[in-house]
C-alpha cells in the first residue's frame, strides 16, 4: 500500500478516501513510529518524512520544509479515529 498527502504522488487518492472516512494512519519505519511522515509505501519499503531540528522543529527553508526519504521495513498501521 502507498499512501501520500502529496496531490501529485500516487498514493494520494487512498490517503484522501482514508482522511475522508476519518481515519489514524501511523506510519512505523524498523517498528519505529515516524513523525512527520509524508508518504510510506510499504511494498517499497520508503517512507518520505520531515526533517526535524535537535530541538525537535521542523527544519525549514524560506518556502517549504525539509524533507528526507528513509528505507526499511514498513508498516502501515491504520485505526478509527477516537
Amino acid at each position: 500500500m502507498r499512501l501520500s498527502s502529496d496531490k501529485d504522488d500516487p498514493g494520494y487518492r487512498d490517503w484522501c478516501i482514508l482522511n475522508g472516512d476519518g481515519k489514524l494512519v501511523r506510519v512505523f519505519l524498523d517498528g519505529a513510529l515516524q513523525k512527520g511522515a509524508l508518504m510510506a509505501d510499504d511494498e517499497a519499503g520508503e517512507v518520505r518524512r520531515c526533517v526535524f531540528t535537535p530541538e525537535g522543529n521542523y527544519a525549514r527553508g524560506h518556502e517549504e520544509f525539509l524533507t528526507e526519504v528513509v528505507k526499511g521495513k514498513v508498516e502501515i498501521l491504520i485505526e478509527a479515529k477516537r
